[in-house]
């Protein structure tokens, strides 16, 4: 009896200093935590773990997370909808950055929607003492015309509330200015294929670190919780320069 009642405090001792480690470490000041509120333009090809990858990959610590359901928009994360749980997760993540991409026809068919529920989300997340960031999204294929509304919609929200936008969709027109072959749609013409969601990651990476898309390695890859590898975009090195040339160009000009 008295051996494994030792046995027990041993085990609770350890299981302390194991959770007290691993809680220092996600409550590290020096570690970057940022959400991603959106939908499948977030979630296709793992964005937030390619980014946060990508960081990590070059000795910036950051942890990226997500709040997604397919085809929302801002209005159904603030009334929860789809068993979104937006607004909770903003506000118990303790967050340094919250990334905001609403439904990419959103500035077209519903502007007034598009400004009310980004007012509320932006300043909800201000008042956990967050950075609300907006995250441009790109035109459709069939209609590259589209960036313009998209565009001047997310800029009109930025300036109303001073805040940053990551330009997505106009790296995205640039790119495919530059090279129409970039296959950056999924064959549904809307979503991005790996290409195009690995030069989002590199927009995002760019803006958040605060360094050059230059020189990201090509194959972005991580360990499972087994040690096992995982590649979570594979570029031809050609593509992968490039799209960081596109990113690298585009933050340099000037907005």
């Amino acid at each position: 009896m008295q051996r494994q009642f030792r046995k027990n405090i041993l085990t609770l001792v350890f299981c302390l200093f194991v959770g007290s480690v691993f809680g220092q470490k996600s409550n590290n000041k020096d570690t970057l935590r940022v959400l991603f509120v959106g939908n499948s333009y977030t979630y296709f090809w793992n964005l937030p773990q390619m980014v946060e990858t990508m960081a990590r990959s070059n000795d910036y610590a950051m942890i990226a997370r997500k709040s997604t359901a397919g085809g929302t928009n801002w209005k159904q994360h603030w009334e929860g909808d789809k068993g979104l749980k937006s607004r909770s997760i903003i506000e118990d993540g303790n967050w340094d950055v919250v990334v905001l991409q609403n439904h990419s026809k959103s500035t077209i068919n519903d502007l007034e929607q598009f400004m009310e529920y980004g007012d509320k989300l932006i300043e909800l997340v201000k008042s956990t003492g967050a950075r609300p960031v907006l995250y441009e999204t790109w035109a459709r294929s069939f209609n590259p015309l589209m960036i313009d509304q998209i565009k001047s919609g997310y800029h009109e929200l930025a300036e109303k509330h001073k805040l940053d936008v990551v330009h997505v969709g106009e790296i995205w027109s640039m790119a495919l200015d530059q090279r129409a072959d970039l296959r950056l749609y999924d064959p549904d013409d809307s979503h991005p294929s790996t290409i195009g969601t690995y030069l989002t990651a590199c927009a995002f990476y760019s803006y958040l670190t605060g360094k050059s898309a230059h020189g990201l390695e090509e194959r972005i890859s991580k360990t499972d919780g087994d040690g096992e590898l995982l590649y979570l975009s594979i570029m031809s090195g050609n593509d992968a320069e490039f799209m960081q040339d596109v990113v690298d160009h585009f933050q340099t000009r000037g907005k």
